[in-house]
């Protein structure tokens, strides 16, 4: 069993803060090293998520919400 825990990790290049990985390889500015870290980490990170759903995919497993219950008072019932 391979277990993978939730990891939160934020990077920014400390000269080009504003630089989306997202935008990819052509948006790095003067071959700057740290983008093109930021680059290859986001490709590989997009990589492993999708290894992981094509050999599991996420069950569409709902929850039933509890079903509240009736406050209305009702004008024409009688109590017992």
């Amino acid at each position: 069993m391979l277990k993978i825990g939730s990891i939160r990790w934020r990077g920014k290049c400390s000269r080009h803060p504003g630089f989306d990985p997202e935008e990819g390889i052509g948006a790095v500015r003067g071959a700057c090293p740290r983008c093109t870290t930021l680059v290859e980490i986001n490709d590989l990170h997009r990589k492993m998520i999708s290894l992981m759903r094509t050999f599991a995919p996420p069950s569409d497993k709902k929850r039933k919400k509890p079903e509240a219950p009736d406050l209305q008072i009702g004008l024409f019932e009688q109590e017992p």
